[in-house]
């Protein structure tokens, strides 16, 4: 008996390692386009600062309406203080311990606050903003320090959105 329950250990620790090996080796569950670089100058009209930048912490990205499916791929799942400046041209998140995260204007398709994150509920509010990347609407998520910014934020990034709205329903007509 104690010879059977021995084999009965090694096949299970075999059989987790095996399972283990191909968790590693499998391809990336998330498959994403690549992420736009930040631009190296903003200068112009479209580079202009819309709002003061606002500092805080850059929670991640998400898919949109998903707060389970975080985005992993690279360094953009890390969580790091961070500034949002935003321009005519998109907006900015300069991450303190990761690298910048760029949006562009064209990609904005709204934003929110929201208080819920990961399935369970936070303090204070969240500054949600939805963009799309190919053909994926992603959530990412900002906590700033003081969030009595966050109606201006939200006015200018709807409005962003909205713009980008008009212009695709003046081309299709």
């Amino acid at each position: 008996m104690q010879t059977f329950l021995t084999l009965v250990a090694i096949a299970l620790i075999v059989w987790l390692v095996v399972q283990q090996w191909r968790g590693w080796n499998r391809p990336p569950r998330q498959t994403l386009e690549r992420f736009p670089e930040p631009p190296t100058e903003l200068s112009g009209p479209a580079g202009a600062a819309l709002l003061p930048a606002i500092e805080g912490v850059y929670l991640g990205m998400s898919m949109a309406g998903d707060w389970r499916d975080r985005i992993t791929v690279g360094d953009v799942g890390q969580r790091a203080t961070a500034m949002l400046h935003l321009s005519g041209a998109g907006l900015l998140v300069d991450r303190a311990s990761a690298g910048p995260l760029w949006i562009p204007a064209e990609a904005v398709r709204g934003a929110r606050t929201a208080r819920v994150q990961a399935g369970r509920p936070v303090g204070g509010a969240d500054l949600v903003i939805t963009w799309q990347l190919g053909g994926r609407l992603l959530d990412c998520v900002f906590r700033a320090d003081d969030d009595a910014a966050y109606p201006d934020w939200i006015a200018t990034l709807r409005a962003m959105a909205a713009r980008r709205r008009g212009r695709n329903n003046g081309a299709a007509a």
